[in-house]
């Protein structure tokens, strides 16, 4: 089927309040039972009803699996983050206030560093070279000015260049494989995304900030006591930012619902950081 045949069938869906509620319910869920679409309080005819477009068209955006759950096709999936990324603009551009909303939207974007991400997640073995390169870079800028990436953060000390470039190749994939995880059961997606795994080393850019201002002002001069807690807390607020619109972007959820796993992961982080520095330590 041609292309317009198939955006016919969307916007088809999309235009009316049920079915965008139907298709949000199970995007948010996973996958959900026909009880529980009965708490969208429709009365059954009406809901068969919307279930049986967004099922039986020529390119279906629900089906229905073998144990009675209903979910997203591929192109319910992209329907779902369609839908989402509309009320994200509609919201934006809808109030008295749309100036002010513009511009922190921008702000917003360069933080989240969203047109980057966007872009990779689009095709994301085309930028595998670049990838590899700024982890190989990220290693060796740790490793000068003696620190190891672990996960989204670093711990102090002297390592060799090798293992240095080996720990951001690891923090990479090891966060990566956090995520996945997570996702199971808190968000219920269970497909591995390219996207999600090109776009990971993306949050380690404030940890490169980091390192090069170690690197041009050494500790001793600026970056002790409160400026350097005030500077590291900063980049990890920054790296959670971004790392959660990458989650946001690739499993189609909400920045709220994303927010939970990359809060976890921080948190998996901070507790392995305790224990590394226990062991550094003693």
């Amino acid at each position: 089927m041609d292309k317009e045949s198939i955006m016919d069938g969307v916007f088809n869906a999309l235009s009316h309040n049920i079915r965008r509620r139907i298709i949000i319910m199970i995007g948010n869920h996973g996958s959900v039972s026909y009880t529980d679409m009965t708490s969208l309080e429709l009365e059954p005819g009406t809901l068969y009803f919307h279930l049986d477009i967004l099922t039986k068209s020529d390119n279906p955006l629900v089906e229905r699996t073998g144990n009675k759950r209903y979910t997203l096709t591929e192109l319910g999936h992209a329907t779902y983050g369609l839908i989402l990324e509309g009320e994200d603009q509609i919201q934006w551009t809808s109030t008295e206030r749309a100036d002010a909303r513009w511009s922190s939207a921008i702000v917003s974007n360069a933080l989240g560093m969203s047109p980057i991400i966007r872009r990779i997640q689009a095709d994301p073995w085309r930028f595998w070279l670049e990838i590899l390169l700024f982890l190989g870079c990220y290693g060796y800028l740790a490793s000068r000015v003696d620190l190891l990436p672990v996960f989204l953060f670093f711990i102090e000390g002297t390592f060799d260049l090798g293992i240095s470039i080996l720990a951001a190749f690891s923090a990479w994939l090891v966060t990566f494989l956090l995520i996945e995880l997570l996702s199971i059961p808190i968000l219920g997606k269970r497909e591995f995304s390219r996207g999600l795994l090109m776009t990971v080393p993306i949050s380690f850019i404030p940890n490169v900030v980091v390192e090069l201002l170690w690197f041009f002002i050494p500790a001793t001069e600026f970056l002790v006591g409160w400026s350097l807690t005030i500077v590291l807390t900063l980049a990890i607020a920054w790296s959670t930012y971004i790392l959660t619109v990458a989650v946001a972007r690739a499993k189609t959820v909400r920045l709220s619902r994303a927010a939970i796993v990359t809060l976890l992961v921080t948190n998996t982080n901070l507790f392995l950081l305790a224990i590394l520095n226990v062991v550094f330590l003693t």
